[in-house]
């Protein structure tokens, strides 16, 4: 086993990493954990937030969650260290889950070696919490590559696959959250505050909230992202443009130049893209703004400016049965670039959109549905599937409205014979 010494010398270039370099309290709270248990101390969760976090001695971890937050955000920082480092390691620091000490164990990082030679630079990573659910996924989607007679149709991915110069953005929608300004610094989540605006537009309406709340350093990613991420990687990972990641809380107008995106997501994790929906023909609204009963709805509207038809999944669920909507669209937006958005209400909706976009036979059962005229490229469409699942597993898939970005609007209600058989 390594002396003290050793370790403080791997805890050094640590701490000096892109992932820590700037983040002052996470290189406390490593720098803390490493030396107590060089020490032979296993720290309780009050002792760190006493000493780390400031907490008073009366901390209570059951209605304040900070320690924890922090140190499941530091070992996926620490997973992000090991996997993108091009230095060879003997050992690395590991800090098991539901503990607060750190071990030395035999590095074994069991990514294949021409992924990290020929990928690990290229994925541009928004955080990492993008990282730790993420690359996993990515990682087993390279791995498990279907065969180029199982791609996707060019309909969806002609644009991502080709040769034509534009690199891939794919857009991650994340949570947004808000910390408490006090010293105790517990978090809080609003559904209807999803980005900086609208936390500055509450918080002149509500003074109070702004008072006691100020916007979080870092935001929430749940599964469903990344799910939808594995599938599409092998479909576009052999563009010579190459493709790269980003969190849809860190997304600017500059990322359109240059690069074709991708957005998966919630439509509460739309952030800055909130206001291209109506490229796609697309109105979002929201009932009882800010309670516990706000409803999303989305509205498909044609050319002429006419509402086709409205979906929302209503208001409050009870069990694990989820009825949702999936949206699909493609278009065109600035600086030329193609915008792909895999969309739903709940995980389950992003979930079966990003399966169907993968799905090869996914525009067969658009055409055997309506009678759709010739399709060139480029073209650009709205569509809309209904799914039905618990949690987050899939029971069914249909097809609900098809609009094609040419005046052409196509709908149709769910019914057996526009099921979606997804492989």
């Amino acid at each position: 086993m390594l002396e003290p010494t050793q370790i403080r010398q791997i805890l050094a270039k640590i701490l000096e990493s892109p992932e820590f370099h700037n983040s002052q309290k996470y290189r406390e709270l490593l720098q803390f954990l490493v030396e107590e248990s060089i020490a032979g101390r296993q720290p309780k969760e009050t002792t760190i937030a006493v000493q780390i976090f400031g907490k008073e001695a009366s901390f209570n971890s059951k209605e304040d969650a900070t320690v924890r937050v922090y140190m499941n955000n530091l070992r996926k920082k620490l997973e992000h260290y090991y996997f993108t480092s091009s230095e060879p390691h003997e050992f690395r620091l590991s800090i098991p889950v539901g503990h607060y000490r750190v071990e030395l164990v035999p590095f074994d990082l069991k990514i294949p070696k021409p992924f990290l030679k020929s990928h690990a630079r290229s994925i541009m990573v928004g955080s990492a919490i993008v990282v730790a659910f993420g690359l996993g996924y990515v990682v087993h989607a390279l791995q498990q590559s279907a065969p180029a007679e199982h791609r996707a149709p060019d309909p969806i991915w002609h644009e991502f696959q080709s040769s034509n110069g534009r690199h891939t953005l794919i857009v991650i929608g994340d949570y947004f959250f808000l910390r408490e300004r006090t010293d105790r610094a517990g978090y809080y989540r609003r559904p209807s505050i999803n980005s900086t605006e609208d936390y500055q537009l509450f918080s002149g309406r509500e003074p109070d909230l702004g008072k006691t709340f100020q916007v979080n350093d870092f935001t929430f990613l749940r599964p469903s992202g990344p799910w939808s991420m594995a599938k599409i990687l092998p479909i576009i990972q052999e563009n010579p443009s190459g493709y790269s990641l980003k969190l849809a809380s860190e997304f600017t107008s500059a990322d359109f130049k240059g690069n074709n995106i991708i957005f998966i997501g919630t439509m509460k994790t739309l952030h800055s893209f909130r206001k291209f929906l109506h490229m796609f023909r697309m109105e979002r609204t929201t009932a009882r703004l800010g309670t516990p009963e706000q409803y999303e709805s989305i509205a498909i509207r044609n050319e002429a400016g006419d509402s086709v038809q409205t979906f929302s999944i209503g208001g409050p669920r009870s069990g694990d049965y989820v009825k949702d909507f999936s949206f699909i669209a493609k278009g065109h937006g600035p600086d030329g670039c193609t915008i792909l958005m895999i969309l739903g209400f709940t995980e389950n909706g992003v979930i079966a959109g990003g399966n169907a976009a993968c799905d090869p036979a996914l525009f067969d059962s658009v055409a055997a549905a309506y009678p759709l005229p010739p399709l060139s490229e480029p073209f650009g469409f709205t569509l809309v599937l209904g799914t039905e699942g618990i949690s987050q597993a899939i029971f069914s898939t249909h097809i609900r409205h098809f609009l094609l970005h040419k005046g052409v609007s196509l709908v149709t209600s769910a019914s057996s014979s526009d099921s979606l058989n997804l492989r």
